[in-house]
């Protein structure tokens, strides 16, 4: 990241000047609040074709909804694009944090070039907030990252649960068929189906259980299904949509950072109907 001028009031510091005093002195503002404690609002402008759009994350609701639509969007302002999990939130208050954004408060980033996609995004949890605004060529790469994710919500793509020292039963898992699944780019299309048709179904892809030291490497996967006790028993079948790039960002942790687009990790996704209870799936990153 080029380092640009601070515009919060400490003239002539940098951004990494200014995170090194707070981290110093600021106390500790990357710590827990409640999982569903905070409200994230994040506005979209520019880019090629001249978006412009806000939505909210609301932690407290578990929704992620439109909140103003004014140019090369499709959505009624108050519309819910998704509905989170309990572990969905928590993850997301957790990576929001993470970012140091809460160390960022009052920073505009500026602009780098032309056709940039610029955000302002606000962060806040209890009586803690931070709001911070730059552009896809300015913003520090983990809060770009974590804005990425956010937007990702905003067309059903959730981001894949990483618990690779959990397993399973950690998380909820009611009945659930996968009729086809692959990979396309750094998502993950599932076509589901299950009993239900008057509640909101809870649906996360979920990596437990560690690294799988075979060539290529492997990592166990699977649909985490709550149906909040649906009554209904009409069947439903939809697709569902999971962001790869935690499980990639792990990887790289773990492995190092290998060479962009030649790392190859299978998925081994629990499929009852698959031979011997799993689908083996190709994923490229």
């Amino acid at each position: 990241m080029r380092e640009r001028v601070v515009r919060s009031g400490v003239k002539g510091m940098t951004a990494v000047s200014v995170l090194a005093l707070c981290l110093a002195g600021c106390g500790d503002l990357t710590a827990p609040m409640p999982a569903e404690d905070f409200n994230i609002t994040v506005e979209v402008s520019g880019g090629f074709a001249g978006v412009s759009y806000s939505f909210e994350v609301s932690g407290q609701e578990g929704v992620v909804r439109g909140l103003s639509c004014e140019s090369v969007c499709d959505f009624d302002p108050g519309e819910v694009f998704t509905t989170l999990s309990t572990s969905q939130i928590q993850r997301t208050g957790e990576e929001l944090r993470a970012t140091g954004i809460l160390l960022l408060d009052g920073i505009d980033f500026g602009t780098q070039c032309c056709d940039q996609f610029s955000y302002a995004i606000t962060y806040e949890d209890g009586e803690r907030r931070s709001i911070v605004r730059g552009d896809s060529g300015t913003l520090p790469p983990l809060l770009l990252r974590a804005i990425d994710t956010l937007t990702g919500m905003v067309d059903g793509r959730l981001p894949i649960i990483v618990a690779l020292e959990s397993g399973p039963d950690a998380f909820p898992n009611d009945a659930l068929l996968v009729d086809d699944a692959q990979v396309v780019g750094q998502s993950l299309e599932v076509s589901v189906s299950y009993s239900g048709g008057c509640a909101t179904h809870e649906i996360d892809l979920v990596a437990v259980g560690g690294w799988l030291e075979s060539f290529p490497v492997q990592v166990n996967v699977f649909l985490s299904h709550e149906d909040n006790d649906d009554p209904c028993d009409a069947q439903v079948s939809e697709m569902r949509s999971f962001d790869l790039t935690r499980l990639a960002d792990a990887y790289r942790t773990a492995y190092g950072p290998g060479d962009p687009g030649e790392t190859t990790l299978v998925l081994r996704l629990q499929d009852p109907t698959e031979p011997g209870g799993v689908r083996l799936i190709e994923y490229l990153f």
